[in-house]
């Protein structure tokens, strides 16, 4: 009995030391994998409130037009990882947080990890002056540093655009050498060192230096000395065999799908140097996660190295090495970041590393609103939730039958002749989930002022209707070629003979112009407005738009793709000045968000085909129009 006894002890004394050894060795490998980036081990379940906060946001917010990807890891703490808005609006595919998007100048700080790399491996130094690695280097340049290119106080101002450039550019952008040398050519905005100015192109220049010094194309020396040991396998330009129906399309206002990055930024296997180095990368957020927890570790860096790249050279803009080093306005949270905004084609994007709070937060859209990058509302947002347990007061979103909202449909038209479009769509508010909205358009500037804030800014209704008939002075000026009236209103660098010369020959082209119709001005997510007009020319006819910024005309930045008249005067992809989603309150109430502003105005449909603005100066109401 005590030898059976003895044994059944051995037996149990074994099993209890290989299940420690198991357990571990389980623990061991999993914080391993957790520091690699490679999975998203939680080791205690994160705050739910937070976590049904930040659903519920998105949710809301998806119904109000965001598009893209979040994720947010507290704590070494998956929070949410989801997607939300569509990849391709027109094949009705959801953003997942496996879609791919184009993460815009947040490539910049790759370009600084491999600068460091290199500096650390004592190939180069961040003193080092650009006529080290390049050749006939003009005098006024040649005391520019790695230093000044990595902090944007290079002086280089000049910039080229493959989507905008003629064939002759485009064929000198694809060779780094003549990029190089085209750069140089152009004047400095200032002395190296004197000020700063964000240079897209000295990042080109620093990834030039990338390849001098390694001997290998940028994106395969990104691949092998970052993204492999980040674990980031879906992550470049071209060399990931990217699946389109994973990466997402960009949208600007409306139905202006620009496609897939590659579709206006690049064609073919080159990258141009215009944007090489300093823009364009693709990514997920789970690789951006990665990235920031091999960043956490010394996967990529030395702890020295990192602290020469996060420490901030420009204290007026938190400008680090190709980083920001920010606080938070509220209670001073340090946090490392980069945002980037592919402009016009729509993706905007936000990593941010709250280091001492141990929060990364990732947003990767695909979606601007009238020119403004949803990023910026949806991080700051985010974090107001996690830090700091504040949430905007975004209306409900309740579930409503779609065959209810396309009852409602149609056109209704208030007393005073102005109209307000009623259109049934779908939100994809994340895990493949979708929900009826309504959107509601205004044409004519009442409806756009109701629609906008429920007559809650009258001054900005003045300035509107004051940019309405400067724009019908401007089209009337150009139909009578009247050189003296354009002057005054066209600015100082642009020439009235030549506007006048590209309108008459569209004139000549598409027949005589034969009507001006003015539907109204609305504000931009960012300073400036926009007011949208009908043309009708003998032998075509459509919507055109012109913005306005200091109640002057201005080249929108985000408009450079869309087809120019002449001066200003672009066409629009846009039918309607003003278009917003309603979220259903109920069958009969809805309510709009200003995400960016914080307004809120709320709609209901009567019984009897109306359609009621509930404004604070009381109730106003547009009869349905009945259809023919």
């Amino acid at each position: 009995m005590l030898k059976r006894l003895m044994t059944l002890t051995r037996l149990l004394t074994t099993f209890l030391l290989f299940s420690l050894s198991v357990n571990l060795l389980v623990n061991a490998n999993a914080q391993t994998l957790l520091t690699c980036g490679a999975l998203f081990k939680q080791t205690a379940s994160p705050p739910s409130d937070v976590r049904a906060t930040l659903e519920d946001y998105f949710q809301k917010a998806s119904g109000l037009g965001f598009s893209g990807a979040v994720l947010v890891a507290k704590d070494g703490n998956i929070v949410l990882r989801n997607g939300f808005g569509w990849a391709d609006e027109k094949q009705r595919i959801p953003n997942t947080a496996e879609t791919v998007f184009d993460i815009g100048s947040i490539t910049k700080v790759f370009t600084a990890v491999a600068i460091m790399q290199l500096d650390e491996k004592g190939k180069l130094r961040t003193s080092d002056l650009i006529s080290k690695y390049f050749s006939n280097v003009p005098k006024d340049k040649a005391g520019i540093t790695i230093h000044h290119l990595l902090t944007h106080t290079s002086g280089l101002e000049h910039e080229d655009f493959y989507d905008q450039s003629s064939e002759e550019i485009r064929a000198s952008l694809k060779d780094r050498e003549k990029f190089i040398h085209r750069i140089l050519s152009f004047p400095l905005a200032f002395q190296p060192g004197e000020k700063r100015r964000y240079s897209n192109s000295g990042f080109s220049f620093l990834a030039a230096i990338v390849e001098k010094l390694s001997g290998q194309a940028y994106e395969k020396y990104l691949r092998e000395n970052i993204l492999k040991p980040a674990g980031m396998s879906n992550t470049g330009y071209v060399i990931p065999r990217w699946k389109k129906k994973l990466v997402a399309h960009g949208y600007n206002d409306g139905p202006t799908d620009y496609g897939f990055p590659w579709t206006t930024q690049w064609s073919g296997k080159i990258i141009p140097w215009d944007l090489l180095g300093n823009g364009g990368l693709l990514s997920t957020v789970d690789d951006m996660y990665n990235f920031g927890v091999a960043l956490s570790g010394e996967k990529l860096l030395s702890r020295r190295a990192k602290e020469k790249m996060f420490t901030v050279y420009y204290a007026d803009r938190d400008q680090a090495y190709g980083w920001f080093v920010s606080k938070t306005e509220q209670a001073n949270h340090i946090f490392i970041n980069h945002a980037g905004d592919a402009v016009p084609q729509g993706w905007n994007a936000d990593f941010r590393w709250y280091k001492d709070d141990n929060l990364i937060a990732i947003v990767l859209t695909n979606k601007r609103i009238r020119a403004g990058s949803i990023r910026r509302y949806s991080m700051n947002h985010l974090v107001d939730i996690v830090l700091f347990g504040k949430s905007p007061l975004v209306p409900a979103f309740a579930t409503v039958d779609a065959a209810r909202l396309r009852t409602l449909e149609g056109t209704y038209k208030l007393d005073s002749g102005e109209l307000f479009h009623v259109k049934a769509d779908t939100a994809a508010v994340g895990e493949a989930k979708t929900q009826p909205i309504l959107m509601i358009s205004g044409e004519g500037q009442r409806a756009i002022d109701l629609l906008f804030s429920a007559n809650q800014t009258p001054g900005l209704t003045k300035l509107s209707l004051e940019l309405n008939d400067k724009t019908k002075d401007y089209i009337e000026a150009l139909r009578k070629t009247d050189i003296a009236a354009l002057k005054n209103i066209l600015p100082e660098n642009i020439s009235a003979e030549d506007a006048v010369g590209r309108w008459n020959g569209f004139v000549k082209q598409n027949g005589e112009f034969e009507k001006v119709e003015v539907l109204g001005t609305s504000p931009l997510n960012q300073a400036g407005m926009q007011t949208f007009l009908r043309l009708n020319f003998e032998k075509t006819s459509g919507s055109y738009h012109v913005t306005w910024r200091e109640a002057k005309l201005h080249d929108q930045e985000e408009d450079r793709l869309q087809p120019e008249i002449t001066a200003f005067l672009r066409k629009s992809f846009v039918v309607f000045p003003l278009n917003l989603p309603f979220l259903p309150q109920s069958e009969a109430n809805f309510a709009t968000y200003d995400l960016f502003k914080g307004r809120t105005v709320n709609v209901s449909f009567s019984n009897d085909g109306k359609l009621v603005v509930h404004t604070k100066d009381g109730d106003v109401v547009a009869e349905k129009v009945k259809t023919q």
